[in-house]
């Protein structure tokens, strides 16, 4: 990759400008500085040949006037005003024609020169002016296109940025080693998207950015139309990353202490708001297409439905490496958790608000309703991948969500982490296991922290799973007495409440004799004994293997409960 080659700061160096010295030190012309020589660095910006008394309304700042003089050797004095007028006019020096009018620069002008540290300078009579103006706007020239080659190597160096897989913070950092200066992105919200600094970050530098922010805000609520402002002695520029009339992102360029814009820099930074406007746009239109073409892939995917390469490209096309971590997330109403599912059209309306709040994120996202719940799947989170990026991250998105819907939390449950499109419905099933069996309502469950009894249960083969699930429920569908749920659930309760007889009939709202004979009835139907610890374990892998059997794709046709 192409390294930008200029100086660290974007200002004018030596080699493209012409200052007074550089003129006076010109070989051919043989120029003379002979009074104010505490001003010869500064930069000739324009030449001006003539002489009237007060030239400067028809001159430029920075301008260097050539005079033949024809009242300085009867007025010494006029000289001498010149030479102050100049000097409160911005221009950077006066030269001198010796002859046809003067042959000694009067020695009160000198003076003048001296105390006023402006620049005057002897041209000899060999020296016409044009030989002087021409060699001035060869220099112009030279030095314009410097600054051209600058602008465009500046350009270049930042549009390479845009093809790093981390397109914003890649720019950021460009710009802000251009700029030698700070540079960071900000949403709408005043959130730090991207930073980068020439130097190590502080805490410091992030109080400053969320100050720079406020005094944007406040600038911004006036109407009045700025680039820039001062702020704890630092210029701050910044420029508005616009989507139509809308001000999506915020791009803050903080400079040292004492440093003024330069104008190329200035130019950077509107380049870089251009590129992330185009960015922005692109990002946009890219997510805009995945919704059109999104719809039924997590379906397709679900149930292997194409090639392992056609679903691959498809999964790519939407922004999901299958070969990088991914997760499924099952996601219900925190209400609805249980026995009572949710209506279909609350489903589609959390489905609508989940594509909303990934898009924001600029997350990528495959969605399906199933059941009582909807299924996501999206690139892991976090740089690591650590359970508590993970949850913080589902957390987030839920309580978006909520506040989006004006819904009461979300539940939600999510597997593993993945990278095989052939795993799909083990994360699935993963996903809805932590949703239905995980931690109290409106609450994010990993499924890892269901612990080990789901974990080697989900590795098992639906045939395995089946085996296991059958041993028990099919045994006491067959039994007699009792309705099938009723002993279902009372073997559930049995359980979870540790094979505690006075526990279970209390949650059960029975008399402990009654559960005492269901419990005989079961242990009929299923062989065991639930005294023992060999049958009780029995029961309960029955139990769990049912739950896992039940949580996988297509057990709403299959499943043993």
């Amino acid at each position: 990759m192409q390294r930008y080659t200029g100086s660290g700061t974007l200002g004018d160096s030596p080699e493209t400008s012409l200052t007074v010295a550089d003129l006076a030190q010109a070989p051919d012309l043989h120029l003379e500085v002979v009074a104010g020589h505490a001003g010869i660095s500064r930069t000739i910006e324009a030449i001006y040949i003539g002489d009237l008394d007060d030239p400067t309304p028809w001159m430029v700042q920075g301008s260097l006037v050539l005079t033949t003089g024809p009242r300085l050797e009867q007025d010494p004095g006029s000289g001498a005003e010149l030479v102050h007028l100049l000097k409160r006019s911005g221009m950077v020096g006066v030269g001198v024609a010796i002859q046809p009018n003067v042959r000694v620069i009067p020695r009160a002008m000198l003076q003048a020169g001296d105390n006023e540290d402006l620049p005057v300078l002897r041209v000899p009579a060999e020296t016409p002016f044009r030989r002087v103006t021409s060699y001035f706007f060869n220099a112009l020239a030279s030095r314009d296109m410097h600054r051209l080659r600058r602008s465009v190597a500046m350009q270049q160096y930042l549009l390479e940025a845009l093809l790093d897989d981390r397109r914003v913070e890649a720019l950021v950092r460009r710009l802000a080693e251009l700029l030698d200066a700070d540079a960071a992105v900000l949403d709408s919200r005043g959130t730090v998207v991207a930073r980068a600094s020439h130097r190590r970050w502080s805490s410091q530098d992030d109080a400053l950015l969320a100050h720079a922010w406020g005094e944007y805000a406040r600038l911004a609520s006036y109407g009045v139309p700025r680039s820039f402002f001062e702020l704890d002695g630092r210029y701050i520029g910044f420029r508005e990353i616009r989507n139509g009339a809308h001000v999506e992102e915020l791009l803050i360029a903080v400079y040292a202490a004492g440093r003024l814009i330069s104008e190329l820099a200035d130019a950077s930074l509107s380049f870089a708001q251009r590129l992330l406007e185009v960015d922005l746009a692109s990002s946009r239109a890219s997510r805009d297409a995945r919704r059109r073409t999104a719809p039924g892939l997590l379906e397709l995917l679900l149930y292997q439905r194409g090639t392992p390469a056609e679903l691959a490209e498809r999964m790519l096309h939407q922004g999901i490496q299958p070969s990088e971590p991914w997760r499924v997330a099952a996601m219900a109403d925190a209400s609805s958790t249980g026995r009572h599912r949710p209506s279909g059209d609350l489903l589609g309306v959390v489905q609508a608000c989940v594509e909303k709040v990934m898009g924001e994120r600029d997350m990528p996202v495959l969605s399906h309703r199933r059941g009582d719940h909807l299924l996501l799947l999206c690139p892991s989170p976090g740089e690591s991948g650590a359970a508590e990026e993970v949850r913080a991250f589902f957390e987030a998105i839920a309580t978006a969500l909520s506040r989006e819907m004006n819904h009461p939390k979300l539940a939600t449950g999510v597997s593993a982490a993945m990278a095989e499109i052939e795993a799909l419905p083990r994360a699935v099933g993963q996903a809805t296991l932590a949703l239905r069996h995980g931690g109290p309502h409106g609450s994010v469950t990993l499924f890892e922290e269901l612990g080990g009894r789901y974990s080697i249960l989900e590795s098992l083969s639906d045939e395995a799973l089946q085996d296991l699930a059958g041993g028990t429920i099919d045994r006491l569908r067959e039994s007699g007495g009792p309705r099938e749920s009723d002993l279902l659930e009372t073997l559930e309760v049995y359980l979870e409440r540790g094979c505690s007889v006075s526990a279970a009939a209390a949650a059960l709202y029975v008399h402990r004799n009654t559960l005492r004979k269901r419990l005989a009835r079961i242990e009929r139907a299923l062989g065991v004994d639930l005294s023992s610890t060999g049958g009780v374990v029995e029961a309960y892998l029955g139990l769990r293997a049912a739950d896992v059997l039940a949580a996988r794709p297509g057990a709403d046709r299959t499943s043993p409960r």
